[in-house]
């Protein structure tokens, strides 16, 4: 049985919209959070890490890589709305592992790089990795 519908969102796309669930994990700023029938309402930031929504008897486990956003949770209905994300079967292992070398080489190459610069190579080997790791499940 069923007990929530999921809700996935970037500001590019919606990644998916209706999945069926009975539980799901969520990766959280403050940690991953487990969401069971009847959790109470609330709002989170969303850190990155893997979204899991579990169908149940009924329905496939599928899985999501997140970036920060935020999730809702209300009654029946739980929105994620994500700065990125990709579902497990959509991720290239090979775009992945290139993307993690590239940011790697940017921190690494001894170049002055702003504070900000620095801060976004980092979200990205942080990205790559959690990729590499899901599209490896």
């Amino acid at each position: 049985m069923n007990y929530f519908t999921v809700d996935l969102l970037t500001p590019e796309k919606v990644v998916a919209r209706g999945i069926p669930a009975e539980s799901l994990l969520i990766p959280t700023v403050r940690g991953q959070i487990n969401i069971l029938p009847h959790h109470t309402h609330l709002i989170n930031r969303l850190s990155t890490g893997v979204l899991s929504i579990f169908g149940g008897a009924d329905d496939p486990d599928r899985h999501f890589s997140v970036t920060y956003g935020i999730c809702k949770v209300l009654e029946d209905k739980i929105i994620i709305m994500s700065h990125t994300s990709e579902e497990q079967s959509e991720i290239s292992l090979e775009r992945a592992e290139q993307a993690l070398e590239n940011a790697e080489k940017h921190l690494s190459s001894g170049e002055a790089l702003s504070d900000q610069e620095i801060q976004k190579f980092q979200l990205k080997v942080e990205r790559a990795k959690l990729r590499i790791q899901l599209s490896k499940q």
